[in-house]
């Protein structure tokens, strides 16, 4: 089937090449249209060719309909190389120019254009509201063709928006619909789409085949770069069944098709996926190569979405502002042209008085209710524009603040990182030159190694709280030992801790476990114990201790140090994210500040709580609050779906 549809579109092409050269204007400009249509997934210079000449000639014939279509080829070509601020213009102008002509199937092919812009943007429910016009108008015309690239777009939006059962739904409603009419068009998508909503629900085996089944069923003329992705995915889930050797295997081929094409999207994923595959079968030195070629690459990519997210930002606010104006113009312009003819009116007036009296008192009520509308539509437009340079101001507010947020940061992390490499530099340098006996090594070694540890945490607390800033950052909730991660933390402060001569007291039961991140609940108290630490004094000790109520796990961790002001503590409390000022321990340790603010963020991103108490010389106590695990009535198995956020 696959064959038979490639053999019959090229002979659509080349039909269509023979048609152009005899045929008349209005003809010509429906076969420029339909190749720019069927050429722009296979060959998109050839398909801008088209389209370019086809928007020329249809401005020169005034006709608004493949003036349209034109535009609407344009603005899916130029979304295609990554002109996304070109693509939104052509795509919303070829929208109004199907709405003014109500011409429904130029109108649904806008909108689905409009749909994956709003999608790369991340807009997902604009996006999705767009995608759901758009079919809705595909089956008033009965057009299998928009009904399934709506149902596939929408799919995507609902996967990209975690919503696995919705994604699910219309991946299926596509394949029906594309079964019904006997076509194949976009049946390799939509088993793709399939295929990733099984990985996404852990259904790997499943997931392997239907991604099989998709590159098999492939109708878009076997692209090279469909089969880079295909090939990623199933190395991707492949690493996940454990299968490493036959991963690699898969994701190399990916990267040497991405690295031929310069298929970037799918490089960066073959980079990503190959680093942790090599990390797992102990090849850490291909591992270190692919993941240094990711962050690279990804950080190349980063930059380009950011420039190319803020001129399609910058696009639709240029275009709502000119048609705010254009829509001002024409009210000033309909209110002269009434001018006039009011003025013409009461030169009638003066002439035909008495013979047309009763008439004029009517026709002047009448004018006074349109000069009243249009009155109004001027104060709404003014309205409107006050408005958006308010939000314009709040914008520009908003930067400021986070602009000094930046520089205060800054400021803190180039003092207390530099102070540890410092003093660990001069220390080197001292016993490089043989200036540092043994014994007096040995009589700052637990400063040098508390500072090092110190500024460990630091690194730590900056990354984590980096990567939680980040599009995209996803949570792994899962059933996570509370002992064992208490334990964990522990041991790597001990040696912080028996410096000071303190103590742990732990009284939290094995069998205890809680729905959390285990990776952000270990920087959680990792951070927490160590201000407990390092605010303690010397040779006291530190409880750590947990209970239950029916829902949740209450974890308390108390020191009995210094505490905290009043001021200090009311503004952690209070404010959403502040960078404080932070005092110095007991034996003089350094922070940023930004501990405790990781530990607000991160508990509220698993659902928890966190709560502050603290007096000066007697010591503080946080109190976490986290969902525990439960055994679903009558099986023996977890059942977390109805904790998950």
């Amino acid at each position: 089937m696959s064959q038979l549809a490639l053999a019959q579109s090229g002979l659509e092409l080349d039909s269509l090449k023979f048609q152009l050269d005899d045929s008349t204007k209005k003809s010509k400009l429906d076969v420029l249209n339909r190749l720019s249509f069927l050429l722009r997934e296979q060959n998109i210079t050839e398909s801008f060719e088209y389209a370019n000449l086809a928007e020329k000639l249809s401005v020169s014939a005034n006709d608004s309909l493949n003036l349209g279509r034109a535009k609407s080829n344009l603005g899916w070509i130029f979304y295609r190389t990554g002109v996304w601020d070109k693509a939104f213009r052509y795509s919303r102008d070829a929208f109004l120019i199907s709405y003014k002509i109500k011409d429904k199937q130029g109108l649904a092919m806008s909108l689905n254009n409009l749909g994956v812009i709003y999608y790369k943007q991340k807009n997902y429910r604009e996006a999705i509201k767009k995608f759901k016009e758009a079919y809705s108008i595909g089956f008033e015309i009965e057009d299998p063709y928009v009904i399934v690239r709506s149902f596939n777009n929408l799919a995507l939006n609902f996967l990209a928006t975690s919503e696995l059962d919705s994604a699910y739904e219309y991946a299926y409603r596509a394949l029906e619909i594309n079964n019904q009419y006997n076509s194949i068009y976009f049946n390799s998508f939509i088993y793709r789409v399939i295929g990733d909503i099984q990985t996404a629900r852990g259904q790997f085996e499943d997931a392997l085949a239907t991604y099989d089944f998709a590159f098999l069923t492939d109708s878009h003329h076997q692209l090279e770069s469909f089969e880079a992705s295909i090939l990623n995915r199933k190395g991707n889930v492949l690493r996940l069944l454990g299968l490493y050797e036959n991963a690699a295997e898969l994701l190399e081929r990916s990267k040497e098709i991405s690295l031929a094409k310069s298929y970037q999207d799918e490089l960066v994923s073959s980079y990503k996926y190959l680093a942790l595959t090599y990390e797992a079968l102990g090849k850490l030195d291909l591992a270190f190569q692919n993941q240094m070629a990711y962050n690279r690459l990804s950080e190349l990519l980063e930059e380009k979405v950011n420039k190319d997210r803020l001129a399609l930002i910058s696009a639709m606010f240029e275009v709502e502002k000119t048609d705010g104006e254009l829509r001002y113009l024409r009210a000033e312009n309909d209110y002269k042209e009434l001018q006039i003819k009011s003025f013409k009116t009461y030169n009638n007036i003066y002439i035909f008085g008495t013979l047309i009296l009763g008439g004029l008192f009517l026709w002047l009520f009448v004018l006074h209710r349109k000069t009243r509308a249009i009155n109004l539509a001027l104060v709404e437009n003014q309205n409107k524009v006050n408005q958006q340079k308010e939000e314009l101001e709040k914008q520009s507010q908003d930067l400021e603040r986070s602009n000094n947020l930046k520089n205060r940061l800054f400021s803190i992390l180039g003092h207390d990182l530099k102070a540890p490499v410092a003093q660990l530099q001069g220390v080197l340098g001292l016993m490089n030159d043989n200036n540092l006996s043994r014994e007096e090594f040995n009589e700052i070694s637990y400063v040098l190694k508390r500072n090092v540890d110190g500024l460990f945490v630091t690194l730590d607390n900056i990354l984590s709280w980096s990567r939680a800033q980040m599009d995209g950052f996803k949570l792994h909730l899962r059933p996570t030992s509370c002992l064992s991660t208490i334990n964990q933390c522990i041991e790597l402060l001990q040696q912080h801790a028996d410096g000071k001569g303190l103590s742990f007291h732990v009284n939290v039961d094995k069998d205890t476990k809680i729905w959390v991140d285990h990776d952000l609940f270990q920087i959680i108290l990792r951070n927490l114990l160590s201000n407990a630490i390092k605010y303690s004094k010397k040779n006291s000790f530190i409880d750590i201790f947990t209970f239950e109520d029916k829902e949740n796990v209450i974890i308390k961790v108390k020191d009995y140090g210094m505490g905290m002001s009043k001021n200090m503590l009311h503004q952690i409390r209070t404010q959403k994210f502040s960078l404080l000022e932070s005092s110095k321990g007991t034996d003089n340790e350094r922070g940023t500040g930004l501990g405790v603010n990781l530990c607000k963020e991160f508990t509220s991103m698993m659902g928890g709580t966190i709560y502050f108490e603290s007096e000066r010389n007697i010591g503080t106590t946080v109190t976490l609050r986290f969902r525990k695990v439960l055994l679903v009535e009558g099986s023996p198995e977890l059942h977390p779906q109805k904790y998950l956020v």
